[in-house]
This record gives C-alpha cells, structure tokens and sequence, in this order.
C-alpha cells in the first residue's frame, strides 16, 4: 500500500503495483507500507482518494503463473512450502493478524505437485494444470490468505476474492464478505462496501493515472505526463507469450465463468475473441 496525504493505494496483486507506486511516490511524495494489504481504518480521512488496479483476468492469471515459474511471490512461496509457512511472511510488521492467520491455516501436502506446474514457463499444458488445481476446492488451503475459508470460493476464483478483500473491506472487516454466497450478493457487496474512488486498469495503466490524477485535481506537468507514459514497467515475469497462447477451450470458459464480475465490470473479453 501507497499512502500520502492526498492519495492511498491500494495495491492488488499482479496488476503494476510497484510501477503505479514509483510512479504516484514521484508526483505526490508519500510511502510504501506494505505489499497487498488491507486498508486501516484510520486512513479514512476527509481529503484523502483511494486508488485501487485491476487487470484482465485472463492476463492475471497467466501473470501469476509465470512469476511463480520464476520462483518469485509470496502466491509461490504458499503453494511450494511443505506443511505450514512460516518464513518470509512479514511478522515483524503484522505479528498479531499473521499469528491469527497461521493458526487458522491447514498443513500443504501438495508442494510437489505445485512445483510441477510451475517447471516450465513456456508450457501451455503446465499452466492449465496449475489454473485446475486453483480452482480445485482440494487445494484452497495451500493458497492461504483466507480463500479456502469464504464461502465465495464456490463461484469465484483467486482474483475476484482477492479484488474483494482488498477493495471492499478494511482491516479486520473480512466476516462481512464471508457472507456472501451468491454472484447476485457479491454485486451487492461492492456497490454497498467498495470504497475505491478510481481504478487503474493495467492494460491503460499510464492513462488511466493520469485521467485519476485528473479528477483528483492533482497537477502534473507537462514534462512529468512524458516520463510517466515512458518508465518501463517494474517487477514482471520473465514470460514471452500472450495470454491466447496458453488457454484452450475448457480453461478460458473456467475463468469466464469464475471471475464474471470483474470481467463485466471491466469489459474485458476473453482471448479467443480479440
């Protein structure tokens, strides 16, 4: 998360996080706290935008994938660790909600069969069997971050929980998602909790700041606009296809149907229809 005076950011996963942060850190000033984390309440302030990013899920999924393939992210390290996680969690920052979460989690017995999906980054088939057993209520409890426990899970994959827990609920406020049980009830969700004032698709990430930036009547000038549209992106995979290249059929109708709402929201299309 990016907070500064003015603007805090919310940061989900595998959407340009570290390339909006440098970014908003060189127009506005502020800091980074921490990665993917909930908002406090005590940032609600009078003043203060919240931003928040999205990527097309199809996209996200693939990006999710590689990084692992590079052995990169804690979605890897989760998955990869026999038994139950304990390294590389940030305890120092969150000791309390990390101790919490650790007591609440299930032991991984599946870190090899993990580890296999991720052995080559240029193997379509790999991916498929990774994005299956993502979406295989067997294998819930090795992503951790409280997914296995929402009743969400049912109908809606990592992303969508993901986008909810972070853009919908403050620090300590995640029984108020559980509750939902139906698409109909997720919608309704967002529209009552959501407290995201402008989101940042990756796919326009430089315009769509620019135009958020905008409407916050924050100034950027001229010079500031070209350097922004130009940085090169930060903390990618090192993956070199597109997206089409590794869904068949089965897998690209398995994320349009569990990530439904935020392809709607968004407009996005699946890749066999661009």
């Amino acid at each position: 998360m990016f907070v500064s005076d003015r603007i805090v950011f919310v940061e989900l996963q595998k959407t340009g996080c570290t390339h909006i942060r440098n970014l908003l850190k060189e127009i506005v000033g502020g800091e980074f706290v921490e990665r993917h984390i909930q908002a406090d309440p005590r940032l609600f302030v009078d003043g203060r935008s919240f931003l928040g990013s999205v990527r097309d899920p199809w996209d996200w999924y693939v990006s999710l994938w590689a990084y692992s393939c590079d052995s990169k992210g804690d979605f890897f390290d989760n998955v990869t660790t026999q038994g139950i996680r304990l390294r590389k969690r940030g305890w120092r920052l969150r000791p309390y909600a990390l101790l919490i979460e650790t007591l609440q989690s299930r032991p991984n017995w599946h870190a090899a069969q993990w580890k296999r999906t991720f052995r080559d980054i240029n193997d379509a088939g790999a991916f498929r069997e990774w994005l299956y057993m993502l979406n295989d209520q067997a294998y819930w409890a090795d992503v951790g971050e409280g997914y296995w426990r929402c009743p969400l899970n049912r109908f809606a994959g990592l992303l969508t929980y993901r986008y909810m827990k972070l853009f919908t609920c403050r620090t300590g406020e995640l029984d108020v998602l559980r509750a939902v049980r139906t698409p109909e009830q997720l919608a309704a969700h967002e529209d009552k909790h959501s407290f995201i004032d402008h989101f940042i698709r990756n796919e326009h990430l430089e315009s769509d700041l620019l135009a958020a930036l905008q409407r916050m009547q924050v100034a950027v000038p001229p010079d500031m606009q070209a350097r922004l549209v130009s940085a090169p992106r930060t903390n990618t995979s090192s993956k070199k296809h597109g997206p089409g290249y590794y869904y068949d059929a089965a897998t690209e109708q398995l994320v349009g149907e569990r990530d439904r709402h935020i392809i709607d929201k968004f407009g996005y299309t699946a890749p066999s229809a661009r």
